[in-house]
């Protein structure tokens, strides 16, 4: 009688190597466990690869996105100084528009109002 172990391998027709024995049982000189080894090599170095061009797409994407705010800044900059002229300005025509004299020139030429004399004066309360 022949093992059972024996007798499917034989009928199925697997080969007895040592590709699923534990790696003490194994020679180093096994073919297959160089191309695994060389396999695991290219995994990792794809992996730190694909790191590597993440890491250098993240870089380029911050340092636009740096750029983008600087321009954003740099026009923002320019509008608040040019509202601050404006402001200024409007600051200077409102005070020259309201000016005692020129106040008086218009009531007198426009609306022809006269100061009032000694008398005509009224105090409200």
């Amino acid at each position: 009688m022949v093992p059972v172990s024996l007798g499917r391998s034989a009928a199925q027709g697997q080969r007895n190597d040592l590709r699923g024995s534990p790696a003490w049982l194994r020679p180093a000189n096994i073919a297959a466990d160089r191309s695994l080894a060389f396999r695991h090599l290219i995994v990792w170095l794809a992996f730190f690869v694909c790191v590597g061009v993440l890491i250098a797409l993240g870089h380029v994407w911050l340092r636009l996105k740096v750029r983008d705010f600087g321009y954003r800044l740099s026009s923002t900059r320019q509008v608040v100084e040019k509202l601050e002229q404006e402001r200024h300005a409007l600051r200077v025509e409102a005070a020259t528009l309201s000016a005692p004299g020129r106040l008086e020139d218009i009531a007198r030429g426009r609306l022809g109002m006269v100061r009032p004399q000694k008398g005509q004066e009224a105090v409200l309360r």
